[in-house]
């Protein structure tokens, strides 16, 4: 499935990488195979589309947009989805469990990394977005993981916010047509 932007954003709140190398840090201990996410999340403020990408809309595609985003403003929204966590990504990286755009620039910096948490701040840019992700990840054991978000996404003046909490379980060692 393809995901824009602003899902990925989200979805890289508790994605961690960057700064701490996979060699000074042990993976998350949890199991390899298919997981089911949830992130419950609540989000104020303002979409931060790129100028150049409203322009491109019609305004009547623009407008309900714009609809949608003050309907969902302020209102809890949850979002499930399933992905295949390998024990390459585990030992490769720490955001195996969450990714969001491939062509972000991201400095991470951790406050806590062990094989049971991780925390920190992440500050990501693409163009002329800028995001800071504040989380903490926790595995409640081999099969269950926690994590708590709070992600500002600006664009120009408009500035969006999220807070979210996730959750995910382990659901088999084999990860099937699941990328």
């Amino acid at each position: 499935m393809k995901r824009g932007f602003l899902y990925g954003a989200l979805m890289v709140s508790i994605t961690l990488g960057g700064t701490m190398t996979s060699a000074l840090a042990a993976p998350l201990d949890v199991k390899p195979g298919l997981w089911e996410m949830t992130i419950h999340t609540e989000t104020h403020g303002q979409l931060p589309i790129p100028p150049e990408v409203l322009q491109k809309m019609s305004p009547e595609r623009r407008a309900a947009m714009e609809e949608a985003m003050k309907a969902r403003n302020s209102q809890p929204h949850a979002h499930v989805y399933k992905d295949c966590i390998t024990q390459q990504k585990l030992d490769k990286d720490e955001n195996a469990f969450l990714t969001g755009e491939p062509d972000m620039k991201c400095e991470s910096k951790f406050t806590k990394h062990t094989r049971t948490s991780i925390a920190g701040t992440r500050h990501c840019t693409k163009g002329s977005m800028q995001q800071t992700q504040d989380l903490i990840f926790e595995a409640q054991d081999r099969e269950h993981i926690t994590g708590k978000m709070n992600v500002s996404v600006r664009n120009g003046t408009n500035t969006m916010t999220s807070k979210g909490n996730l959750s995910g379980h382990w659901i088999s060692a084999s990860c099937g047509k699941t990328p």
